[in-house]
Order: C-alpha cells, then structure tokens, then sequence
C-alpha cells in the first residue's frame, strides 16, 4: 500500500501528455494542486489562459454579480502590481488582456504578446492569483464600472432566459440568475467584504488550471510555471458540486412577458457532463433541430455545455396555430426515436459535425472561441479527460442509444412547460438604434416571426459596426435563414460573417448548412 501511495505521487508530479484531436499537450501538476498544460504553436507571441473554477453557481440569491465582480476586483492591483497595471502592462507588450465569467468558471486570459515576456506574465498572473491587496478605492471603482456594463449589456431575452431556469430548477444555484427590471444583478451593492469573502474561498492554485501557448518548447514553459506558482499555498476544500433533484411530476409555469405572442418552452433535467449520456443527448438535440412538424411551426431544440445537470429544451411559438395541435405533433417528434427509428444517414452526417465541435477550434485566437481557453477550464474542474474523449463517444453514439436517452430523460412526467405568456399587442415598426433592433430581433425570433427577425438583423448589419458585432449579426441572421430552411441565404451569411473572423463555430454551422442544403437537394430529385 505504501508503495502504491508513493508512484501515485511521483507520477502526479511528473510531465504528462494529454492529446485532444491532432494536438498533444504536456502538461504537470503542481504539489499545490495547479495544472499547467503547454503546446508549442510558431509565431512570435503567446497566449496565456488562467481559469478559475468558480463562477456564477457558485453565487446565492443575494449575491448575484459575485463571481463577476471578483473578475473585476482581480484588476484592482497587488502590492507589486498597481491598479489597471495587469492590463496596461500586455497591452504596452502588443497584445492583450481581459477576462469573462460564466457559470461554472472565471477566465483570465493575456493574449498574443511577446514571447519573451512569459516569464513576466506568469510572476503577475501567480501574484494576483493568491496577492490581490482589495483596497476598498479600487474595488469600488470596479464595481461602478461593472454597474454601467450591467446597464448596457442586458437584454429582455437574457431576463426571459434567466426566468425560465429560476423556474425550472428548484434547487441548483443555476437558478439565482435573475436580474432586476434594469437588467441589474445584485453587485451593484455588494461589499469589499464580501468580494474578499468570494477571492479567499474559490481563488486557489488547487482550483486553477492554465495553458500557455506559444513558440517555447512545452517542457521550459512548465518549469517556468512552477517557478511562478509552484510557491503558493493550496486550499484544503475541493470544487463545489450542487445538485438538483429529480423532476418526477411534470408541472406547468407561464410567466409574463413583453413578447407579442405566447412562447412555450419544454424543459427535460439531464445528468452532468461526466455523464456517458451527455454525448448521445447532444447528437439527439442536434437531429430534433432538422426535424419538422406538420404545421409548419419552427421547433428549436438545444442543449446546453454547462458541467452539471443541464436543460434539453424544446422551443416553439404559438402564433395563431392551435396550441394544443402544436402540443401534440411535438411529442410526436420522439416517438421514432424512442423506437430506435432514427434517420441512420442523418444521424451519421449529424455526429460527424458534432464529433469535431472542439478539435475544430483554433489554438488561441479570440479567447471565448480558441482551444487552449477551452481547455483551461475544462481541466479547472478536472475535466480533461472528458474534452479529450469527446470525440469518440460522440462518435460511438448508436440509434439504440438515443431511444434509450429518449425514454429516460424525456419522458412526459418529467418535463417542465414554461409558457412565456405574450401581450397580444400589434407588432410596432422596427426601432432605429442598435439595441433596440436587437431586441426586436431576438423577440421575433422567440416569437416565431422569422421575417421580422430578418428585417431587424438586416437593419443592423447596414449600420456597420465593429468586425466581432458583424460577424455575431450575420450568424444570427444566418441562422434563422437556416431555421427556414432558406439554406442559400444561411450559407450567404455564415461566409459573410467568416470573412471578418474565422471563426470554427460559424465554419461548422456553414458546413451544417451544406450538408442539408445537398439533402434537401437528393429528397426533391
């Protein structure tokens, strides 16, 4: 035993490899806990992706905008590192620096600077990881500035999204996501104490995973991370994991909203991404989206990335079908699956786009899209496996397993109906400014009038604005042209928008639509 205990030891501590798709990552565990992954890619600069496993679910009703505003505070400066110092500092080195919270992780990122500047950016990256001084100046100026991002970020359909997870988990701090009429969480008000309260608890090497990226040979970065980080003190407690119960009498909400027309939406709990389901209810939700119902009405089918019990939901307006008929050609839509019944030809074209979703990311490019942040916070959570893996169990998905994944987790008695009520009022001319084009659009869309969607996304694609808001507009309008089954106008808009980034995400859904535009094409011949 004490033997075993030992090699376990040496071997954590030793250098690893991990192959995702075609790149191989070294990597090693530090004593304290921290991974650090490295990949050698050619240029002159590097990238640097530090996530931190804490996000928003790990917030409560009454501290919503924590976890955000902690991603603030991680600016405010330490006692080497003055305030906004981080952030000037890459810049003044040529590339750049910014971070993003979601819900189950915090990214840090400092992209494509100097190469010989790494060691710097990890000394800085180490010191405010445990070093952060949390004066109360510069953390309350980060909570004003946080305050007017609130204001100009929120749109009615993030409310709409976050009423209906407060509805729908009982439980999982998924749900504390609420907003208020100002599109306001509760940071606004938050104290300096409690964001040190937040830093201490979650901020911790042993909660940390970063990947470096650049033209450094992979063992020389490792060793200059653990000279960085290797220093500071792990926490004693693991990552958090919550936990929502079983819904085992299907219940019905409606909720009000400013919608023009009544939006259902049909909601099945799934198990956490570690789960051997997950990959077969990601190649279903895929497959429901091309399928159709007699009325013509356009169902949206998704399912989200999110590492703990997710949402499989089934969407769709009312308009002025019956919404009992619609009801019922919705459940009909399982019925061939739970049969065992699916498409095989479908379901082979539909896996091999889904297989590649990660492994067709780009190392490092924008950090929201690039590989190596991906990664990061996968392994945060002692995930990688699962990213590595995703591939194959994609692709090991059989008819049989979706008909088993159907009967499980989609059945009548556990689905959650949230009805989105809608006003009745006449629709009104489209607005003229951004925002409100914006969300005009995204009611049409909830709403089901395409058309209008359209119209609103086109009006803001004529207004020009910044590369990242164009190539966003004509994915969106791409995709309802999709949605329509226009697929000349959705292959239009995804290279359109690829011609300001390439992005892979809009790479495979331009592919997605080739793929159904050749089928479409083979069923009318």
């Amino acid at each position: 035993m004490v033997i075993a205990v030992t090699l376990i030891l040496v071997l954590s501590s030793a250098q690893q490899q991990l192959t995702v798709g075609e790149h191989i990552f070294e990597y090693r565990i530090l004593d304290n806990g921290l991974r650090v992954y490295a990949i050698e890619d050619p240029g002159e600069t590097t990238s640097v992706f530090m996530a931190i496993a804490a996000g928003t679910r790990d917030e409560t009703a009454g501290t919503t905008g924590l976890a955000h505003l902690t991603e603030h505070a991680m600016f405010a400066g330490t006692a080497t590192t003055g305030t906004d110092i981080h952030e000037k500092t890459i810049v003044g080195w040529g590339g750049e620096s910014n971070a993003f919270t979601r819900d189950d992780y915090t990214m840090y990122y400092d992209h494509d600077f100097a190469s010989e500047h790494l060691s710097e950016v990890l000394n800085m990256e180490a010191d405010r990881l445990r070093g952060l001084t949390l004066e109360s100046e510069p953390v309350l100026n980060e909570r004003h500035r946080l305050n007017t991002e609130e204001e100009h970020a929120y749109q009615p359909s993030d409310g709409r999204a976050q009423q209906l997870e407060n509805a729908v988990y009982k439980s999982h701090p998924y749900r504390h996501g609420l907003r208020d009429a100002g599109g306001h969480t509760k940071a606004p008000g938050l104290s300096v104490a409690q964001v040190k309260f937040f830093y201490d608890a979650y901020y911790h090497p042993n909660r940390t995973a970063i990947v470096i990226v650049g033209p450094h040979k992979p063992a020389a970065v490792l060793d200059m991370a653990e000279e960085s980080f290797g220093k500071l003190e792990s926490q004693a407690t693991t990552n958090n994991h919550y936990f929502e119960p079983e819904v085992t009498a299907s219940r019905t909400v409606a909720i009000k909203s400013q919608l023009p027309r009544d939006r259902v939406v049909r909601c099945w709990l799934t198990p956490n991404i570690q789960h051997a389901d997950r990959a077969a209810l990601d190649v279903l939700a895929a497959m429901l989206q091309r399928d159709e119902i007699k009325s013509g009405v356009i169902v949206n089918v998704s399912t989200g990335g999110r590492i703990e019990q997710e949402l499989f939901k089934m969407s769709w307006s009312v308009g002025d079908h019956d919404a009992g008929v619609i009801a019922k050609e919705v459940s009909r839509m399982l019925t061939s699956y739970k049969l065992g019944e699916a498409d095989a030809s479908v379901m082979t074209e539909v896996k091999g786009l889904l297989a590649d979703v990660y492994t067709s990311q780009p190392m490092r490019s924008r950090p929201y899209f690039a590989l190596a942040g991906t990664l990061s916070w996968y392994a945060a959570h002692d995930l990688m496996e699962v990213l590595a893996g995703y591939h194959d169990a994609v692709m090991a998905v059989t008819s049989d397993d979706l008909a088993r994944v159907c009967k499980t987790y989609l059945a009548k008695k556990k689905c959650v109906t949230v009805t989105f009520k809608g006003t009745g009022e006449a629709v009104k001319p489209l607005p003229e400014s951004v925002s409100e084009l914006q969300a005009e659009a995204a009611a049409a869309f909830e709403t089901g009038n395409y058309a209008r969607a359209i119209e609103a996304y086109t009006l803001i694609l004529a207004q020009k604005e910044d590369p990242m808001s164009q190539i966003i507009n004509f994915t969106e309008r791409g995709s309802i042209h999709l949605e329509m089954k226009n697929y000349d106008a959705a292959i239009a808009d995804f290279e359109a928008g690829l011609t300001y980034y390439d992005y892979p995400a809009v790479a495979d859904m331009l592919e997605d639509a080739i793929a159904q535009k050749k089928r479409a094409m083979r069923g009318n011949l």
